[in-house]
This record gives structure tokens, sequence and C-alpha cells, in this order.
């Protein structure tokens, strides 16, 4: 049986309007972040991450796959847009998927 428990991150943008006034700077840090998130994926450390489309409220979510809430919280603050502050870690608990679709 595995020993892998799941926690979700909520982060959220420094700049209340970062999704409709990025600089370039931001966009590039941006990739970087999509970049890690997707070699997190790849560990299977990431069950899914993804932004809100509020404009006015924008946070992004992200369920990690790991073993001890100190190892999700190292892996967010090793992210890019974390370490690099155009974004900030607001919560991280434990969460359990009740249901899971391995249809989509």
């Amino acid at each position: 049986m595995s020993d892998l428990k799941q926690f979700i991150a909520i982060i959220k943008p420094f700049r209340e309007d970062f999704l409709t006034n990025p600089d370039d700077e931001e966009m590039a840090i941006m990739s970087q972040h999509f970049e890690y998130l997707q070699n997190l994926m790849k560990k299977g450390l990431i069950l899914l991450a993804g932004p809100t489309t509020n404009e006015k409220n924008p946070f992004g979510i992200i369920i990690l796959n790991v073993n001890s809430k100190n190892k999700a919280e190292k892996l967010i603050r090793n992210d890019p847009s974390i370490r690099l502050q155009i974004q900030k870690l607001i919560e991280l608990e434990p969460f359990r998927v009740s249901l899971l679709n391995q249809n989509s």
C-alpha cells in the first residue's frame, strides 16, 4: 500500500491585475512555473494544477501526491513563481481525493 498522501496548495499572485497586465519578466517566470509543474506531474507528484479564471480574485490550485506536508511545502516553495515572488503560497492543507474521473 502506498504511503503517499494528498495536499492542496492554494497560490495567489502578489499583484491583483496579474492576469490582465503581466509584464515580460512575469510571463517568463510563469513559463518556468508551468514547466516546473509539468515535471512534477511526470514524476507523479501532482494530481492536478490550474488557475481560476476570475480576473478579480485569481488564484491557482495544486493537488500534490507526496509522503508528507513538509515535502509538499518544499515542492511549492521551489516553484519558480513562488521563489521569484510572482506568487505566494496562501494555504497548504491535507486533502483527500474521494472521486477521480479516470476518463477525462
